[in-house]
């Protein structure tokens, strides 16, 4: 397990470096470039509002402006936004891998308003692995969705 989050951390890595400019952060990436891995994508779905179950029953992470958190015990991913400011969405993309190789893609947004929980309803395989790292889209300038901070583990 250890083995293949490396590799997918290198190989995510060595694609990003390749198709960013030489000044910019190997951390920031727009889910168009993303997207063409090659997998089958689930698209862009736009999170509902729910309640937020106990902490206990999630995994989550953060960058501002963003917190994602997945649950495991029914394959949700729920969103916050965590900045009024900045006018833009807040989401996940996720990465479902099956023996060893990427199966299916996608990326849960919630433009429900700072604050509020937004969730979207996934259904995975039990054996499979799953990543997943947050993202901010500004859909109303018309810009890509970008991604921030570490690929995270959840399954």
């Amino acid at each position: 397990m250890r083995r293949l989050v490396l590799a997918f951390s290198m190989a995510f890595l060595a694609v990003m470096g390749s198709m960013m400019p030489a000044s910019a952060s190997a951390e920031v990436t727009s889910m168009q470039a993303l997207s063409e891995i090659g997998a089958a994508a689930d698209g862009i779905e736009f999170a509902v509002a729910g309640t937020l179950p106990p902490r206990s029953q999630l995994t989550c992470h953060s960058y501002t402006p963003v917190e994602i958190c997945y649950e495991k015990g029914g394959d949700h991913w729920w969103v916050q936004d965590q900045d009024s400011s900045d006018a833009a969405s807040a989401g996940v993309y996720w990465e479902n891998y099956r023996n060893g190789s990427l199966y299916r893609n996608g990326t849960c947004i919630t433009s429900l308003g700072k604050g509020n929980w937004g969730q979207c309803n996934k259904n995975y395989y039990e054996d499979s692995e799953l990543y997943g790292i947050p993202c901010t889209w500004n859909r109303s300038a018309g810009g890509d969705i970008v991604c921030r901070g570490t690929v995270y583990p959840y399954q």
